[in-house]
């Protein structure tokens, strides 16, 4: 595919799985579009217990900070969003269209969908009540697997709602994410292939992906 639609600097670029604060602060210098926290105490990279240590309100206002959740009770979710300053959601588990129409009020709401062999039909409830359509990777765990999947899925369906492609990313992807050419793809998510260990960012990997991809 030829970029033709979109040009290079458009793609956004979302950090997610972020657990230290120092390894936080190299990230934002990289201002990335949207880094990514994971309240889910399943996940090696859960900050459930440990937010409060990581002195969110420093990152600067102009990169979206997101909550991520996986089958959390609503009220838990809000909470959490208005006591760290969280004005975006990621639903990553089997929330339903009527829990992101509730979310959606005071929230940008982003949904992820896990994608096996096809698109999931269920997309189609979930037009009218969220802002953003997530692609991940079906696999053992919600998020995190660290495996890629046929993105021509995806890209050659209409999809009719902004979508961040997950799963597996890695830096050897920059050029090939840079040239993709569909009117709804809005950015990437990355995670696990940029990582030390579960959480911790290796910085000249992510600075190598954001300069090539910002060319």
């Amino acid at each position: 595919m030829h970029n033709s639609f979109f040009k290079k600097d458009t793609m956004k670029i979302k950090i997610c799985g972020n657990i230290q604060r120092q390894n936080i602060s190299e990230v934002a210098s990289l201002n990335p579009d949207y880094m990514g926290f994971i309240f889910f105490k399943n996940s090696k990279r859960d900050v459930y217990s440990t937010v409060a240590e990581l002195d969110l309100l420093s990152i600067p206002s102009q990169i979206e900070k997101v909550a991520v959740f996986v089958n959390e009770k609503t009220s838990t979710v809000i909470d959490i969003c208005k006591k760290h300053g969280f004005k975006a959601i990621q639903l990553h588990g089997d929330e339903s269209p009527s829990i992101c129409k509730k979310l959606k009020t005071d929230f940008k709401i982003i949904k992820a969908f896990r994608i096996s062999n096809s698109l999931p039909q269920i997309i189609k409830d979930f037009q009218g009540c969220c802002d953003y359509f997530l692609f991940d990777t079906a696999g053992n765990n919600y998020g995190g697997n660290g495996k890629s999947f046929d993105h021509r899925i995806i890209l050659d369906n209409p999809i009719g709602k902004p979508f961040f492609l997950s799963g597996g990313i890695s830096v050897n992807d920059a050029k090939y994410l840079s040239a993709i050419n569909h009117p709804f793809f809005h950015g990437v998510d990355i995670n696990s292939k940029f990582e030390t260990s579960p959480g911790l960012k290796d910085i000249s990997i992510l600075n190598q992906f954001f300069k090539t991809i910002k060319r």
